[in-house]
């Protein structure tokens, strides 16, 4: 069979177009190396390149072999697992909210949400189907789109965010627009493509890192406003995205030299951040910090919550709902009063379902985080593994967060909890970074690591061999 027979029959079997492109240079690459060592031992140019083709075997079997390795594959079990925690998470807002048998006279109290319990109800359902759908289309969409153009992706996320908040295109709460907090999860996956591109960029290319956490702090600062505590989750994050591409030499060869850039410039960043605190936030903020971190000081104004909590865990039941209690202590009206209810979807379920059942489902939680930690720390890909840790980084933080909040830890309200707390923007935020989780692992095997440019020597993986890249030097 000719060279050039043997390359269309094997591309012809292949059905991704871009894995069929990489095959296809692979395989021509191996035959003519392999040519070129059966003319070293004495063979004509064209006896040589038969015999290479010939040795390769029937195309079509090795056209079949490669579509089966080089195919999208979903995982189901993570799919199964998200489906499973959103029902779940309906049925618990049902029982904590909902339902007047479970909690009579409760009902009435938290009609706040949205006026009529039952629409609210239906609503909450509307966000998490069409969330669910959001992560469908994302899930089947290729993710290294995202590292490609992550800046301009950022750019269009903040400018979003600016205009509705200059045109106050949504409700202003407390001078701020907190409800929009949920938008700043989505930097982080196009962060872990920004850190990506600056692969081999040196201290260039780290400061340029910071520059993007730094506008960060300044959307969600200052242009959001409400939910500061969010944005500092998300700065948190990236900084520890950061700090792994450092670790391992993304931007300079030795990566002792660029976790002393990383501290180095993650202490300049919070001597702007002590400035921020002291001349950019509004008194109630301040106040906010304060109570957060001495709660007892503040007992008789804003340190309440906090106290208030502690007293609500302290009356918990073990099995079974403690509303009984929480009335004769005067404390029900806290957990279902107007501006609490979406901050505290833990402690609900544990009053209305017991500690011992609340336990359980957060070790549930836990044994989904491990679960999105060991897939992610499995990912051959660089990018897909920093997306990866950096979308479950983001929602361990926030959950981890919540939940203390929820049992007295002064660490201020979160934007929710996954699968738990209500709300649009924080619903579908959610389902945004579980759709490019699913998206990682479903095109594994067809996205390949981007030429490495200068300063970022070592072995990469392309396809299915392995090349060494060696650094450019000047001369």
């Amino acid at each position: 069979m000719e060279f050039k027979e043997f390359l269309d029959t094997m591309s012809g079997q292949i059905r991704s177009q871009k894995a069929r492109a990489v095959a296809v240079r692979e395989m021509e690459d191996h035959i003519r190396d392999q040519a070129d060592f059966y003319e070293s031992q004495g063979m004509s140019g064209g006896d040589a390149l038969k015999e290479a083709v010939r040795q390769m075997g029937d195309p079509v079997d090795v056209g079949v072999e490669l579509d089966r390795i080089h195919r999208p594959d979903m995982e189901w079990r993570l799919f199964g697992w998200i489906v499973a925690f959103s029902g779940m998470g309906l049925v618990i807002q049902y029982l904590c909210f909902y339902c007047v048998n479970v909690a009579p006279g409760v009902n009435g109290q938290s009609q706040w949400i949205l006026g009529d319990s039952t629409g609210s109800f239906v609503r909450q359902c509307v966000y998490t189907a069409v969330g669910l759908g959001i992560m469908a289309v994302i899930c089947l969409l290729d993710y290294s789109v995202i590292g490609k153009y992550a800046e301009v992706l950022t750019i269009c996320l903040f400018a979003a965010v600016v205009f509705v908040c200059t045109f106050d295109v949504v409700r202003k709460v407390n001078g701020a627009y907190g409800t929009l907090k949920s938008l700043m999860y989505l930097f982080v996956p196009l962060f872990g493509g920004i850190c990506y591109r600056m692969r081999g960029k040196g201290y260039i290319g780290l400061g340029i890192c910071c520059l993007w956490i730094g506008a960060v702090f300044f959307v969600g600062g200052s242009v959001i406003g409400g939910g500061f505590g969010v944005t500092i989750d998300v700065i948190a994050v990236c900084l520890l995205m950061v700090f792994g591409a450092a670790w391992r030499g993304w931007f300079h060869p030795d990566g002792k030299r660029g976790i002393r850039a990383v501290f180095g410039l993650g202490t300049a960043l919070a001597v702007v951040a002590e400035l921020f605190f002291k001349f950019g936030l509004s008194p109630y903020q301040i106040e906010r910090l304060q109570v957060w971190l001495h709660p007892e000081d503040y007992a008789d104004t804003g340190g309440y919550s906090i106290m208030t909590i502690r007293r609500i865990v302290a009356s918990l039941a073990a099995n079974g709902n403690c509303f009984e209690a929480l009335e004769e202590s005067g404390l029900q009206w806290f957990l279902y009063s107007e501006g609490n209810g979406g901050d505290f979807m833990i402690l609900q379920t544990a009053v209305t379902l017991g500690f011992l059942k609340t336990v359980g489902i957060l070790v549930l939680f836990g044994a989904f985080f491990f679960y999105l930690f060991r897939m992610a720390a499995r990912e051959k890909n660089r990018l897909g593994r920093m997306m990866g840790f950096g979308c479950t980084l983001m929602l361990t933080v926030e959950t981890v967060r919540n939940v203390l909040y929820n049992f007295g830890v002064g660490l201020g309200s979160t934007a929710g909890i996954p699968f738990l707390s209500f709300g649009k923007v924080h619903t579908l935020a959610v389902y945004v970074l579980l759709g490019v989780l699913l998206s990682i692992y479903r095109y594994r095997n067809l996205v390949w690591e981007e030429p490495v440019k200068a300063g970022d020597g070592g072995k990469v993986k392309i396809g299915g061999y392995v090349i060494r890249v060696e650094k450019r030097v000047k001369s």
